[in-house]
């Protein structure tokens, strides 16, 4: 996807809020005689920039019951916008239900020249924003004298909840920013969507589901230090990296070898598949692009002194206890330092 040539043509803002009372459905567009595109670009466009992972529609019984996909139809046959956004808006007050969704301003924007391949397409832009920056204005005064006023507003970093629908020749590809931890709400209530089934993001689930399995799974239930888990997690990346194509169910039986984990694994494996709407049973090709580890979860931290960062794990790290200072410790070996 590329985004150089990308503008908003029409946008427009809705506010949410938990008490229905706050909320606030507009009914006119942004004034783009009055606004900076440049701006706009860079807030809205460029964050999907290096967004990579593709999603479709998707609905248990029909498409025709995906309200989001539906109502993108109507924009890309050219219904009114205004109204069209409004459905969107209603949409979301009736998926959020959680005591956890945040109150938010809620943009729409009609978005031209979306490159795909060698051709030009059009684009729907949704966008929940929920945290805002304070940031220094400054201005002149009566007199003529520099002042300045704190003010609050937005940042394109503070994006919280975005989706970028692109109308291709057949199904719309969608490319999602999420900063929640729990991205059910944004990605499967609100918008319908499931993985595009791909190298991509196959990799990049195959990575994931590991992650999640080690953070989340495994370490409530096997008492294991945390170089054990970071150990855990490379050697799974070392597979899925030197792997041309890529059999999850062997993957785990290489890496983990003990049976009860490799069992616990395939359970796991099977909730996350049917939960995130992914495919990882049977082989698939391997996207090298998808394959990495953040650096958090090679990371272990020390009390509030210091940390350890793991590129790789082995011999050259032991853990112990000491049994006078009543204390844990780890002990690194090295050739010279770097």
């Amino acid at each position: 996807m590329d985004l150089k040539e990308a503008y908003i043509e029409e946008i427009i803002c809705h506010h949410y809020s938990v008490d229905a009372t706050l909320s606030l459905m507009n009914s006119a567009l942004m004034d783009m005689g009055r606004l900076n595109a440049d701006v706009l670009k860079d807030f809205f466009i460029k964050p999907f920039a290096n967004v990579k992972t593709e999603f479709v529609f998707s609905h248990a019984v029909d498409l025709s019951y995906n309200i989001i996909y539906q109502t993108a139809l109507k924009v890309l046959n050219g219904d009114d916008f205004v109204k069209c956004s409004q459905d969107v808006f209603r949409h979301l007050q009736a998926v959020s239900t959680l005591p956890t969704i945040k109150d938010g301003d809620v943009f729409v924007a009609k978005v031209s020249d979306i490159m795909l391949v060698d051709s030009y397409y059009e684009g729907l832009g949704i966008f929940k924003i929920e945290r805002k920056s304070e940031f220094i204005e400054t201005y002149l005064d009566k007199e003529g004298n520099m002042q300045f006023a704190i003010k609050n507003g937005f940042s394109s970093n503070k994006i919280d909840k975005a989706c970028l629908i692109v109308f291709s020749e057949k199904m719309p590809r969608c490319y999602l920013i999420d900063t929640s931890k729990d991205t059910k709400f944004w990605r499967q209530d609100f918008l319908g969507l499931v993985p595009k089934p791909n190298a991509y993001s196959q990799s990049k689930a195959a990575m994931q589901v590991f992650q999640s399995f080690v953070n989340e799974e495994l370490t409530g239930r096997v008492d294991m230090s945390k170089e054990e888990q970071v150990s855990l997690l490379n050697k799974w990346s070392e597979q899925v990296k030197t792997a041309d194509v890529l059999e999850v169910k062997q993957a785990a039986v290489n890496v983990l070898v003990d049976k009860d984990m490799i069992d616990m694994f395939s359970e796991y494996c099977r909730a996350y598949e049917e939960r995130e709407g992914v495919k990882l049973s049977g082989a698939f090709d391997v996207d090298k692009k998808a394959v990495t580890l953040p650096k958090k979860v090679r990371t272990i931290r020390l009390d509030d002194a210091a940390e350890i960062n793991l590129l790789k794990t082995g011999g050259f790290i032991e853990r112990g206890y000491d049994e006078s200072r009543g204390m844990n410790y780890y002990k690194l070996y090295f050739s010279k330092e770097k």
